[in-house]
């Protein structure tokens, strides 16, 4: 009842005004951060789709390829977006820091891991001579370093990391030539 009465009297004079300031710069900061960290981890999240999608085109693209052919292009389809025979590849990056020498790509196939991805069965029983054989490829690309925009304001939760490092990305497809 105390509070009632007290906060009717203090909308009558006008003498509220200094707490809610008060409360604002409590909160403030602690909005600011959750906005700021809720940017950073969206864009994070965006740039591992990217790299997820594009993991997966180069390695539908060498799916199509013979073994140990289209290495460059694939290189190149998943960094620029489009598949250039040539390097440095035509097109810009997709994201910043997006380029093969600042991360690894990684391609195996029947030609450079024949153990693993040649002439799999798909048969449980590998005495079935009527069992398909299938070549794998693999593509990986590890150690991408995401840039934190906003690194300065969240030192303290980050430490002094300026970037995020995702694990590998990989996709492995059946090689259908």
């Amino acid at each position: 009842m105390m509070l009632k009465h007290q906060r009717s009297a203090c909308k009558q004079r006008g003498k509220c005004g200094g707490a809610v300031l008060v409360e604002l710069a409590l909160l403030l900061p602690i909005l600011l951060f959750l906005t700021l960290a809720s940017v950073e981890f969206s864009q994070a999240i965006a740039a591992y789709k990217v790299i997820v999608n594009q993991v997966r085109s180069a390695a539908r693209y060498l799916s199509t390829e013979a073994p140990g052919t289209g290495y460059t292009q694939a290189a190149c389809l998943l960094t620029n977006g489009n598949p250039s025979s040539a390097k440095p590849c035509s097109g810009s990056l997709l994201l910043p820091g997006f380029s093969a020498g600042s991360f690894s790509v990684t391609v195996a196939d029947a030609v450079n891991a024949a153990a693993t991805h040649s002439a799999q069965r798909t048969s449980a029983d590998l005495t079935v001579t009527s069992a398909t054989t299938i070549n794998l490829v693999t593509v990986t690309a590890s150690g991408y370093q995401h840039p934190l925009y906003f690194a300065g304001f969240l030192s303290g939760v980050v430490g002094n990391a300026t970037a995020l490092t995702f694990g590998p990305i990989s996709m492995t497809m059946r090689q259908i030539n």
